[in-house]
């Protein structure tokens, strides 16, 4: 090998021209990756895409959308809800909702007026014959007079409303709230006190409360997060254009801080590149005393364009986190660059070499190739994460680093050879760096033992650290808490009670099934009573909370009475409630202010209730739920889906497997180290600092009280990658010195002197480049690079500090395999191939393949086999519905005409029924006999049901009064009575 860098680095010092036009040629080729780059949307970032979880995602998103963008509407002092539908206010909200609707990225759009409009068609027909059908229903007889009451209650009041449109406010006030507190008699309706009316249940989700209204724009499912950012600029541009009477205005949600990140993503960390160059051209002026000492930055530059043009190539999209890379990059690739032109200036002017170039490629290539090497296999230990975020960032990294020492090779080396080819460099500055690091080196090596104590006691402590660190994997908390975003979410949170939501994936053959009706409306109510569930909305929901009145017994809708408010809904609504080929529905749960490991629980929680909920139901043979499903597949599946299922998942991902990311680094750099070494000594010194560093790293978290989020999680293998490269290239100088002939202490001296301003400018431009992360106003970035900078400073720290008295202490006792007498050629990393180095080394080897082995399985996460959800609708049983249409009877020639009606044939018992109960008291109210306002009862169910006379008699027009009339005449009762009947119940 010390052929080919020679003859590499004579190739590049005499072929400048040459390799300048390759390096430009490639980077023109490269420069086309960089069109290539995408953002990774938010759930491909933190789940893996063949996990359950992801799958109910994706489908859950392809059937409802995604994410929500909510619009908040407070009503300002003096004005309650029902004061929200002025005529203005009307319409702004259908211009509003017209421009959204036009938008590409938006679904669906559900304002409160949509809301309030889907109430009136419920109202309008199927809302009172479900509460008439949930009277007769109802098992109670008790149960059944409270339902009858409350039926009549409100229909007087729905009587009492004359003009039943949208911004009447006697027909607002009807729409939103229910019947508590209102009272019928003496011909009219009692309305209770503003402060004490109550919203309809079922409009709790989007009027939590009278002082508040809630709208959602909802998003394309699985959108990219340039959509899901270009989508909700575009929502919060129209919803800033309305002024509403009587409300202030807020749209806040889930992806206005999603586009926060995402516009931080392509603006600021470029902001923060560019500061990172700013800060290492400081460094480089004040601290690298060299001719043309900025030519570091234009290799590393050169280096960060090949290395996410490549990125481009490989498919390898950017996220928060492999964003984050680039001033990572910058910070480490500078390095190589510093080295190869300190070295170079140093062979020109104190050794004086006849071939420079030929000599600084000979003994700085093969350091640096294998520091690059453990920092690739500490990078790509990170590929062992559960998140695809973290792996993408592993591989960014490791193409990153090498990318970074080809082109911190190439460019000084060609440049610099140019130069003293044609100019040769005459002298050399003193350097105070160089002589405080040879201070820095020159403790006895009585401190060896207090050293490694150190070093153990610090990996234990780092260890017994680990499981006392919090990770932060909510979104929310990732951008500046001071922004108007969060000041908006915390606005929402205040006023309504929620800012997120979890959905509930059900799918089934037929969701209008009664036996998924009845599971949903059990388990909607219950989790409406857990703390961490404010609201809810759905479609079995909506009508389980239509028909329920308090003090009667829990009723579940009907097939029917599903279908026929969801016939009334307003297309917005459709589609978010039901898929359309109907084999899927979902429960929108909002959900109040937690934290990610209470929502774990919760979510947790909500699928062994949904299991045991889902396992209890009996599929009868006949039923339509197991129409042609495979024999393992089940009847009605539920599971939890939406942001906040992403969010446990990642917070699952982030913890499966935490610790084993930094072992795995450890353990994998530790083999390759013992490999190219062959010595067991020379590797374990190199990995001193790097256990100090990951040690302190632990103990710094933990004393901080620092937050860890997905990015500070990767800084253990970061960490390591960097100390490494440290400790590598001052054991390879060590060494380089010793085969020179130079004593141990004379050696370290010498070393440290020679690489001292190296040393110094590499790492002060590497924690240059870090601590620019400190200054961002996103916590994610900001925390991380608080740990990563003090964590390179200690490192470097410990490799100036420890490495010197280490390496003399092992040299003088024989461990480091160097021989005494002075060799030509260049440094030989590896010890002698014969001797006890090599024999230690091998078992090592071997110990290490097996410890590698170990963490490698049990970092695994086994995840289990992806569930079939494929259903197809299957028609429920046909039910025979009457109508009121009145039917005119032919009488067959030939055949008997039926005999006439005698009401004295029937009794004189009220009817249990509501309608037909209202019409016995108002006939007999009028003096008609009771047989015959029973017989009037009994004819008239032969011609229709009670269900359909609730939709038809409201207003008591004549076409609904037909049957009624009819059945009366056949019963032989008086046409005057009959009109004094209407006249009294017409008012």
């Amino acid at each position: 090998m010390e052929r080919f860098w020679r003859w590499t680095g004579l190739a590049l010092g005499r072929r400048w021209y040459l390799v300048l036009a390759v390096v430009l040629a490639i980077t023109a080729v490269l420069s086309v990756g960089l069109t290539r780059l995408d953002f990774a949307t938010g759930q491909d970032s933190y789940l893996n895409p063949d996990s359950q979880e992801a799958i109910d995602n994706v489908e859950y998103q392809n059937a409802f959308g995604g994410e929500a963008v909510i619009q908040l509407l407070s009503m300002d002092a003096g004005h309650t809800i029902d004061d929200l539908f002025t005529e203005n206010n009307l319409a702004l909200f259908a211009d509003m909702e017209a421009q959204l609707r036009q938008l590409p990225e938006v679904y669906a759009v559900v304002s409160p007026l949509t809301a309030l409009q889907w109430s009136e068609a419920i109202s309008n027909g199927p809302g009172t014959a479900s509460l008439i059908s949930a009277a007769t229903r109802d098992p109670d007889q008790d149960a059944r007079e409270i339902r009858n009451s409350d039926v009549a209650l409100s229909l007087a009041r729905l009587n009492a409303v004359e003009d039943r449109t949208i911004g009447d406010p006697s027909w607002n006030e009807f729409l939103l709230f229910g019947n508590p507190g209102y009272a019928s008699g003496g011909g009219g309706v009692t309305s209770p006190a503003p402060s004490d009316r109550q919203i309809r249940p079922s409009l709790a989700a989007s009027f939590p409360n009278q002082n508040a209204a809630v709208g959602a724009i909802v998003l394309n499912g699985n959108a990219s997060l340039e959509e899901l950012s270009a989508g909700t600029e575009a929502i919060l541009a129209i919803t800033s254009q309305f002024d509403f009477d009587n409300v202030s205005e807020i749209t806040t949600g889930t992806p206005v801080y999603l586009k926060e990140i995402n516009d931080y993503l392509q603006g600021g960390m470029l902001t923060l590149g560019l500061l990172a160059f700013a800060v290492m051209t400081v460094v480089l002026l004040l601290m690298f005393k060299v001719r043309w000492r900025l030519l570091p930055l234009l290799a590393v530059m050169i280096g960060i364009l090949w290395a996410f043009s490549l990125l481009g190539f490989l498919g390898i999209d950017l996220s928060l986190v492999t964003i984050s890379g680039l001033p990572i990059l910058i910070g480490m690739g500078i390095d190589f660059a510093i080295q190869v032109h300190n070295r170079v200036e140093e062979e020109v002017v104190i050794d004086r070499a006849e071939h420079p170039i030929m000599e600084t490629t000979a003994n700085v290539g093969p350091p640096l190739v294998a520091a690059v090497v453990a920092a690739v296999v500490a990078f790509l230990a990170l590929r062992v994460s559960q998140v695809p975020m973290i792996r993408d960032f592993g591989v960014l990294l490791a193409v990153g680093i090498v990318v970074l020492l080809v082109v911190g090779l190439l460019v000084p080396v060609t440049v610099l050879g140019s130069r003293e080819w044609r100019h040769r460099t005459t002298k050399r500055s003193d350097s105070v760096t160089e002589r405080l690091v040879v201070k820095l080196g020159s403790l006895s090596t009585r401190w060896v033992l207090p050293i490694a104590l150190v070093s153990v006691v610090l990996i234990g402590l780092g260890i017994g650290l680990e499981s006392r660190t919090k990770i932060q994997s909510d979104p929310l908390r990732w951008i500046d808490q001071g922004s108007e975003v969060v000041a908006d979410v915390e606005t929402l949170e205040h006023t309504v009670g929620f800012s997120s939501t979890l959905g509930v994936l059900i799918e089934s053959n037929n969701v209008l099934a009664p036996e998924i009706s009845q599971v949903l409306t059990e388990f909607i109510a219950d989790a409406e009573t857990r703390p961490e569930v404010v609201s809810s909305a759905s479609l079995v929901g909506t009508m389980a909370k239509i028909i329920e009145v308090e003090g009667t017994t829990r009723l579940a809708p009907t097939s029917d009475e599903l279908e026929a408010i969801i016939e009334v809904a307003p297309a917005d609504l459709t589609r978010l409630l039901m898929r359309p080929d109907g084999t899927a529905t979902q429960v929108n749960l909002n959900l109040g202010p937690t934290s990610l490991e209470e929502q774990a629980v919760f979510v947790a929680d909500l699928r062994a209730d949904l299991d045991a909920r889902l396992d209890s139901v009996e599929v009868a043979p006949a039923s339509v739920l197991g129409v042609g499903l495979d024999a393992d597949q089940p009847a009605i599946r539920a599971v939890p889906a939406g942001l906040a299922v992403v969010g446990v998942g990642l917070l699952e991902n982030l913890t499966a497997n935490r610790t084993a990311l930094t072992y795995v680094a450890l353990v994998g750099a530790a083999l390759w180290l013992l490999i190219r070494f062959r010595s067991v000594t020379r590797a374990g010194l190199t990995l001193v600092p790097v256990t100090l560093a990951v040690g302190a790293s632990s103990a710094i978290v933990s004393g901080l009280g620092i937050t860890l989020s997905p990015l500070t999680t990767v800084s253990g293998p970061l960490v390591i990658a960097s100390c490494v490269e440290f400790a590598v290239l001052i054991t390879a100088r060590y060494i380089e010195e010793r085969e020179r002939g130079l004593p141990p202490r004379d050696a370290t001296n010498t070393a440290s002197a020679r690489t001292g301003r190296a040393f110094f400018t590499s790492a002060a431009t590497t924690v240059g480049g870090f601590a620019t992360l400190v200054i961002s106003p996103l916590p994610l970035l900001r925390d991380f690079g608080i740990v990563v900078t003090l964590n390179v400073a200690i490192a470097l720290l410990a490799a100036l500090v420890a490495m010197p008295p280490l390496l003399v202490w092992a040299d003088e006792r024989g461990l480091l395999g160097v021989g005494s007498d002075a060799t030509e050629g260049s440094v030989r990393l590896a010890a002698p191939l014969r001797g006890r180095q090599t024999a230690g080394a091998a078992v090592g080897v071997v110990v290490l393949i097996a410890l590698l082995g170990f963490l490698l399985v049990d970092a695994q996460v086994d995840d289990a086999a992806a569930v079939d959800s494929t259903y197809e609708l299957v028609a429920l049983p046909t039910t025979t519905t009457t109508t009121t249409t009145t039917t005119t009877t032919t009488t067959v020639p030939g055949a008997e005409e039926p005999p006439p009606i005698d009401p004295a044939d029937y009794g004189t018992e009220r009817p249990p029924g509501f309608i037909t109960g209202l019409l016995f008291d108002l006939l007999t109210g009028e003096g008609v006999p009771a047989n015959q306002a029973v017989c009037t009862s009994e004819i008239l169910l032969t011609k229709t049901s009670e269900e359909a006379l609730a939709v038809d008699i409201i207003g008591f027009s004549d076409e609904a009064l037909a049957p009624v009339v009819e059945s009366a005449l056949e019963c032989r009762v008086n046409q005057a009575l009959i009109d004094a009947t209407i006249a009294v119940a017409r008012g």
